[in-house]
């Protein structure tokens, strides 16, 4: 679970860093098994309705937060109202939410929404997804599971390109200082995509 900073209180329940949810959970480790429990649901369902002419647009992208979490969290498939930010990071301020947004996703339909990789090589298609991974990420358009929805949505891209799903294993661990994935999305934050491509291409295998 994300400890952000935020303007908000009412985000979490009192003197802790758990997200106010539907099912009043209060203990963090029974919220993220709940929560890992609806992401492999949201896989389940996305993975089974792509189809030749899914957009992978904005609207998408936020109908994988919103049909994934919204059993649990209100604020499942809404960008959030306020500022947020986690350790020396800062998110992308509400002000410029919504138009640096329109921005990216301006961009990945210009690149056809990466539906022409199939054919071309790893590396390049590595590249275009490290980049929108890290725009996404300095976005961090959600009050939470921002992570794991990008990732969400970059496997389902990754599939209709025929790979298989992105491993992230050996990046994903539960000590921020040993999480080679949150150590690569700090360097996002600062314009740097090596150490996301180098997760990416390792992590990018073709379907069998």
């Amino acid at each position: 679970m994300s400890k952000y900073t935020h303007d908000n209180n009412y985000i979490y329940y009192e003197d802790t860093n758990i997200p106010r949810n539907k099912l009043n959970i209060r203990n963090l480790q029974k919220l993220e098994e709940e929560e890992q429990k609806l992401l492999l649901k949201g896989y389940e369902h996305f993975h089974k309705n792509l189809a030749e002419n899914t957009i992978f647009d904005e609207n998408y992208f936020k109908e994988l937060h919103e049909k994934t979490f919204n059993k649990l969290y209100d604020f499942a498939g809404e960008y959030r109202s306020v500022n947020i930010s986690k350790g020396y990071s800062t998110f992308c301020q509400v002000r410029f939410l919504e138009k640096t947004s329109n921005n990216i996703f301006k961009k990945l339909e210009n690149d056809n929404y990466l539906k022409d990789y199939a054919e071309k090589s790893k590396e390049e298609f590595a590249e275009k997804i490290a980049f929108y991974m890290c725009e996404l990420i300095a976005l961090h358009p959600f009050l939470e599971l921002n992570g794991r929805i990008t990732r969400l949505f970059f496997d389902m891209i990754a599939t209709y390109n025929g790979y298989e799903y992105i491993d992230y294993q050996g990046t994903l661990k539960q000590n921020d200082e040993d999480n080679l994935f949150i150590q690569a999305s700090i360097d996002c934050m600062s314009g740097n995509e090596n150490q996301m491509f180098q997760i990416i291409i390792n992590g990018l295998k073709k379907a069998k």
